[in-house]
């Protein structure tokens, strides 16, 4: 399947979804990846029915250290007792995960159109260029939430979806602004073939990490 960057973007825009599988040897898990600015409230049902795992909103580090946001490894090794669950997974990289939030005006937060909104809101804020990010932050979301929001650790410290995904924004030049959930099968997570058949069978871009770092 053709993977030109112009065939990438247009799909993104238009609220296609893609798949990108990481790498062997890694997590060697498969994402199903939406543009944060095409989600609406059918792309989550898609992520929730058709991918099944973790539903996760993905910008860069420099915009989430501008809506005043750290990893939580970082603010938990203080912790007198979170300090002591920080530990890198088997795969061997710390997560980026930052924190959890929802909008504030979603009703509980955990249905389609709740996520979709505070995930379509948070798009808009990583776009804002005005200096009043974390502010705008602070005044519209609150915390605990249902939407994760992971933020880049650079592909030079870290070889995972998030990284991935926004350095494609880059090269595709589209705000770093994504939103990603691990494809899973029964028990396990989906094996590479089997998510190359999904994509194959509904007409989406199946995209290695090997294919991101060269560029496709």
């Amino acid at each position: 399947m053709d993977l030109s960057l112009s065939d990438i973007k247009r799909d993104l825009l238009s609220g296609k979804p893609i798949v990108i599988f990481d790498f062997k040897g890694r997590e060697e898990e498969t994402d199903m990846v939406y543009y944060g600015g095409a989600v609406t409230w059918e792309s989550i049902n898609t992520l929730r029915k058709e991918a099944g795992g973790l539903i996760c909103y993905v910008t860069g580090e420099d915009e989430a250290q501008e809506m005043g946001l750290n990893f939580l490894t970082e603010e938990w090794k203080s912790h007198p007792v979170y300090s002591r669950l920080i530990k890198k997974p088997a795969y061997g990289d710390y997560p980026s995960f930052t924190i959890w939030v929802n909008h504030i005006e979603t009703g509980t937060g955990i249905s389609d159109s709740d996520r979709a909104k505070t995930i379509r809101e948070l798009h808009n804020l990583v776009q804002m260029y005005d200096g009043t990010k974390m502010n705008h932050f602070l005044n519209n979301f609150y915390a605990p939430g249902h939407v994760p929001i992971l933020a880049s650790r650079g592909l030079e410290n870290r070889k995972g979806h998030t990284e991935l995904v926004t350095t494609l924004a880059d090269k595709l030049g589209l705000p770093r602004s994504m939103v990603i959930a691990e494809m899973l099968d029964n028990g396990k997570a989906l094996n590479v073939e089997k998510a190359k058949y999904y994509s194959m069978s509904r007409g989406l871009k199946f995209i290695r990490g090997e294919d991101i770092l060269k560029g496709l």
